[in-house]
């Protein structure tokens, strides 16, 4: 996390705009189903046709401002995320150019390239979804159950009984998750390895008939990647349909029992209905939370790979002209006969 406060750092007043705009918009998100309640509860019983538009008018008018924050904002997540991963691997160019010939071998040229590749993507990718909707789905999951519980407390209680499995699902998840990313990424390195010395080898190749030999490393290397992605796969599969069981189970058992209060005159319908709408914005959000947990486990084992390299140390360090000072000298080369072509 030290390498993306690092470079958010300079670009704070654009991300602390882009942040409160997505906030505001997700806030006036919230109050539409609360005006649909209103409306079905108290402003259709009246019969009055001027109040029904009045209302119907802000529940649009919310809509609309909702939409134009929500676009506003993920344009600059997105203007964000592109400025620090271009800042990132000018950096990481840079500092790999400067290595010496030890420390690449010990990181390795393909391990290298991926790092330069398919790591800054994964922490772009990250970083925006951070912006546009990792500040989105807890807004959208802390409002909404503050929302149901003055609504009714009674049917908010059903549902934040579900959210104790749901969240010990995504830490299980997410601590799984960022070690098997690494072991992908690793794989990665393995087969681009491969494909680059088959790339830059490829007459040797050819002239010694190793053709079936250099395709059953490649093979192998992609087997290792496709397990190790498979494995990773697996576990992050789990998150969305247990989530979706309890959190069906949980409208299930909003639904039944609202029915029973309203049919005994304890609740309202607009109440349910509004209820609905709420458990259906938070069972996005919850859903949308496991989306953001897989990428922040992408984009921190892939900021810790980026870390090493920056963070490594200098071993070829200039020195000044006072260490070495200028001298005259007759020594010199000569060049005779030399020539030189491209073949």
């Amino acid at each position: 996390m030290k390498l993306l406060f690092r470079y958010l750092s300079s670009m704070r007043l654009l991300l602390t705009a882009g942040l409160s705009i997505k906030m505001l918009s997700t806030l006036i998100e919230l109050v539409i189903p609360y005006i649909l309640s209103h409306i079905l509860d108290n402003v259709v019983p009246s019969e009055s046709i001027s109040a029904i538009l009045l209302w119907g008018g802000a529940m649009i008018l919310c809509a609309g401002a909702a939409l134009a924050g929500n676009t506003i904002a993920n344009r600059i997540a997105a203007k964000t995320s592109r400025n620090m991963t271009e800042a990132v691997r000018h950096d990481l160019f840079q500092k790999t150019m400067s290595l010496s010939c030890r420390t690449a071998d010990r990181f390795t040229i393909p391990s290298l390239e991926a790092r330069l590749t398919s790591d800054t993507y994964n922490l772009h990718n990250m970083v925006g979804m951070m912006q546009r909707i990792g500040v989105r789905a807890p807004l959208l999951l802390i409002g909404g159950l503050i929302v149901t519980l003055v609504l009714d407390a009674r049917l908010a209680l059903i549902m934040i009984a579900a959210l104790p499995i749901m969240v010990l699902v995504i830490l299980f998840v997410s601590k799984c998750g960022i070690p098997m990313y690494s072991g992908v990424q690793e794989r990665v390195d393995g087969m681009v390895r491969v494909v680059r010395e088959d790339a830059q080898g490829i007459r040797v190749i050819k002239a010694l008939s190793k053709k079936d030999l250099e395709r059953r490393r490649f093979d192998s290397a992609n087997r290792a990647l496709i397990r190790a992605e498979r494995n990773v796969s697996f576990v992050m599969s789990l998150s969305n349909p247990v989530m979706q069981l309890f959190l069906n189970l949980g409208l299930v058992a909003v639904v039944l029992f609202g029915a029973y209060l309203v049919n005994d005159g304890i609740s309202q319908p607009g109440k349910i209905i509004g209820f609905q709408q709420y458990f259906t914005l938070i069972s996005m959000a919850m859903l949308t939370m496991t989306r953001i947990f897989i990428a922040f486990s992408k984009g921190i084992a892939s900021a810790e790979r980026i870390r090493e390299v920056l963070d490594s140390e200098n071993e070829l360090v200039l020195r000044s002209e006072k260490d070495f000072p200028r001298r005259v000298t007759d020594d010199h080369v000569r060049f005779e006969k030399v020539t030189f072509s491209y073949g």
